[in-house]
């Protein structure tokens, strides 16, 4: 089941609700399980810079060309104009190679996770390209039954460092053009981009630049109410306080104490949590008496839903989208960047939310998408889930958040017994962090963050060793902005929302951030950095 959603406002319709429904309850419904990409290859978007393209495309690097994926191949079926490819590729070239190698097949469908194939291949030649001493990518085609090398001119910006948290020249490069091409191209965001556009600009060493990091966190210094989703608190009340313990700007503290009370509100709360009636389970002929139903039910408790539980779910009657384990995490994330700015939380909710988390926490590392352990598929033991067979190897992307909820948590028991698990399920398994069916890039996002906000240098390297192929890829003509690609298991929804571009720009822009640290959730210790005030 994939782990991401994307953030819908709060005046989503019924039928949208349904929707999320269905793509949470029959992920195989979804999953990308032939090379049609589910017919995506030919369904554009509505807004940005990608409109223009004619469907759900992999870009193909800053070459400035789309194509569809085969198993060894790319059909060329978009050139953005006045790119590097303009004067070099065709329609419907199929590129099977690059600077004197064939493409690996790519393996659609299944539990087979990770980007080897054409995407990994093309990747690491622009990388090798980039980092030559010409800049030219030689790609091999097959145009009107003809076989020809076509030579591409890219930039030669150089190659990333052992790991993304290296402050390396190309790093220094392409986060400087995101950061333009944000500034630029305001909006086109929802809360999720918001918030790591405005953390990505906060850990900026240019002051330009966090300055207008400081700009984008006070135009959120606004209250919401006891109607909003969970998601827009958990990001809100990120950004605020590590914008906060940057600058010591008083002015937001009402905010921030608000939206912690109401992340308070939001939570799932025993006894009696209403999610399930025994006819839910009698109809698919599953038996359970209403003693057990209630117990399963009971243990939601702390969990986060997309809704708030005690104003929207139980008003109309029980039931809805049950809590997950993303939005838990975050609002673990939002109370203890609360604590050192003062933000008193006298309630049992943080530690309902780890215990919610840990119900949710195999003994392997891998973290629930929200109740599999519990009545998902019917009741269950929930200690024996945690030593399931399918439990193993799979879905890091939340391990990664998890991470930061114990790295923030210091004082907690078992924070350093499970910051290790959490690394240890990620180093086993981190090849699906962009897989996803709603909002991969989310995933990639926080999965990615959680390795390059910890200590272990090998595992720094080794996941940004394997992910520069995809960021190298993701990387638009002009090496200023960035686009999701579909991922192997799902046509990644995410492609579809407000503007793609600007939405994957600042993910990534977050992620080259960490190179130039600031923050909490970057490891960063709790004294603001010099020269970081309101005055400055």
């Amino acid at each position: 089941m994939s782990h991401s959603r994307f953030f819908i406002s709060q005046t989503l319709t019924r039928v949208s609700v349904v929707l999320l429904a269905l793509l949470a309850w029959a992920p195989n419904v979804h999953a990308l399980r032939d090379e049609t990409n589910q017919g995506r290859w030919n369904q554009p978007c509505e807004s940005g810079p990608d409109a223009a393209v004619p469907g759900f495309l992999v870009n193909m690097g800053p070459t400035g060309a789309r194509g569809i994926l085969t198993k060894r191949t790319f059909v060329v079926k978009f050139i953005f104009p006045d790119t590097p490819a303009a004067n070099a590729l065709k329609l419907d070239d199929v590129v099977y190679g690059a600077n004197g190698k064939e493409f690996s097949e790519h393996t659609f469908g299944g539990r087979v996770h990770g980007i080897e194939g054409p995407i990994q291949d093309l990747g690491l030649a622009i990388e090798d390209s980039e980092g030559g001493s010409d800049g030219v990518l030689h790609l091999m085609v097959q145009r009107s039954g003809q076989k020809l090398t076509v030579n591409v001119q890219l930039e030669k910006l150089g190659r990333f460092g052992d790991s993304l948290s290296q402050d390396c020249k190309k790093i220094q490069i392409l986060r400087a053009r995101a950061y333009k091409y944000l500034v630029d191209h305001p909006g086109g965001v929802d809360s999720q981009g918001r918030c790591v556009k405005t953390l990505a600009f906060l850990s900026s060493p240019d002051p330009a630049v966090f300055a207008a990091g400081k700009q984008l966190a006070l135009s959120w210094n606004k209250p919401y109410d006891d109607q909003t989703w969970s998601w827009h608190l958990d990001f809100q009340g990120i950004t605020l306080a590590e914008y906060y313990l940057l600058t010591q700007d008083k002015s937001v503290l009402p905010t921030l104490q608000s939206t912690c009370d109401l992340l308070r509100n939001c939570q799932w709360k025993a006894p009696n949590i209403v999610c399930y009636k025994l006819e839910d389970f009698t109809k698919k002929k599953i038996k359970v008496d209403q003693e057990t139903l209630q117990l399963h039910m009971d243990l939601y408790d702390g969990g986060f839903g997309h809704a708030p539980y005690t104003t929207v779910i139980v008003p109309r009657g029980g039931g809805g989208y049950g809590p997950m384990q993303w939005p838990t995490i975050l609002a673990i994330d939002a109370w203890q960047l609360g604590k050192p700015c003062g933000i008193q939380e006298n309630h049992p909710g943080l530690e309902k939310a780890f215990v919610f988390l840990e119900h949710g926490t195999t003994v392997n590392g891998h973290v629930a998408y929200g109740g599999e352990f519990t009545l998902n598929n019917g009741p269950v033991d929930p200690e024996k889930w945690k030593t399931g067979p399918d439990n193993k190897d799979t879905y890091s992307a939340k391990s990664g958040l998890a991470y930061m909820a114990y790295m923030l948590s210091p004082n907690r028991p078992d924070a350093a017994t499970m910051m290790k698990l959490h690394l240890a399920h990620i180093n086993n398994s981190f090849k699906d962090l962009p897989d996803g069916h709603a909002d991969a890039m989310m995933g990639f996002t926080w999965g990615l963050a959680g390795v390059l906000a910890s200590d272990d240098v090998a595992l720094k390297k080794k996941v940004s060793q394997y992910y520069i192929a995809w960021l190298n890829m993701a990387r638009c003509a002009g090496s200023d902005s960035y686009v999701i690609l579909p991922g192997r298991d799902y046509a990644d929804l995410a492609y579809y929302r407000d503007n793609v571009r600007n939405y994957t720009t600042a993910s990534v822009a977050f992620i080259y951030s960490f190179a130039t640290p600031r923050l909490h959730l970057q490891g960063v210790g709790r004294k603001p950095p010099a020269g970081a005030t309101a005055e400055n």
